[in-house]
């Protein structure tokens, strides 16, 4: 019987057992084809977008509820310094005027909103420092158009602070157009670029700043830039 069986084993030969596959082989019909792993998309290299105009310093209005323009204003500066945002957001003002009003034979002197119902904020607008005035108790909307709040144009902001007695700083223009400046802070912090714009009432410069290739204009405040010596 044992020779009969060792008979049919020589007959049929027991099939080679397949080939170990190993990592990244898989075999098919006899043949050993590699795996075709995953396609790996290279990184793409986004272009630095050029900062919005309203990335300067502006002055805006917001309107608030009657009678709570003190209140609004004193919870703006609480929320200024929580939220660390006093690079976003400088001044909250509650324009007044001082007013003389004759009782009797009494002249009292006493201060009057320029603006009733109104706080004039300066600041760099974006969507965290427009959130952050947002949720501020007592403000009811920014003036504006439905779609972004609206600046208030340079001229009218002087006129409203010559006549609460403020005068605005004027910056020393240590720069000159034509010249190359490097950029030391904000999200162009690196770049070098040459000088097209001076605006001195703002404090601004128009940088032309080489990106892929090409000259971009961007806005970049006096102390966020720095001569090239």
């Amino acid at each position: 019987m044992a020779e009969e069986e060792l008979k049919n084993e020589e007959n049929n030969p027991v099939p080679e057992q397949a080939a170990e596959v190993t990592d990244g082989e898989v075999q098919s019909s006899g043949q050993v084809e590699p795996i075709e792993g995953p396609i790996v998309e290279e990184p793409k290299v986004e272009e630095p977008k050029a900062p919005a105009e309203e990335t300067g310093k502006k002055w805006y209005v917001i309107q608030t509820f009657a009678g709570m323009e003190e209140k609004v204003q004193d919870a703006i500066l609480k929320n200024v310094e929580q939220l660390k945002m006093t690079h976003k957001i400088f001044q909250i003002l509650v324009p007044e005027e001082e007013v003389f009003e004759v009782k009797g034979t009494k002249r009292i002197e006493k201060k009057k909103k320029m603006f009733p119902g109104y706080v004039f904020l300066e600041m760099i607008l974006d969507d965290e420092s427009w959130y952050a005035i947002r949720q501020t108790p007592g403000v009811a909307r920014f003036i504006g158009t439905k779609v972004k709040p609206t600046p208030v144009s340079d001229r009218e902001m002087q006129r409203v602070l010559k006549q609460i007695g403020i005068k605005e700083e004027k910056l020393e223009v240590a720069f000159e157009r034509g010249e190359t400046i490097r950029v030391i802070s904000g999200p162009f912090r690196g770049y070098t670029g040459t000088v097209d714009e001076i605006n001195a009432d703002r404090g601004t410069l128009k940088v032309l700043i080489n990106i892929f290739g090409r000259d971009t204009p961007v806005e970049v405040n006096f102390e966020h830039a720095e001569k090239i010596v």
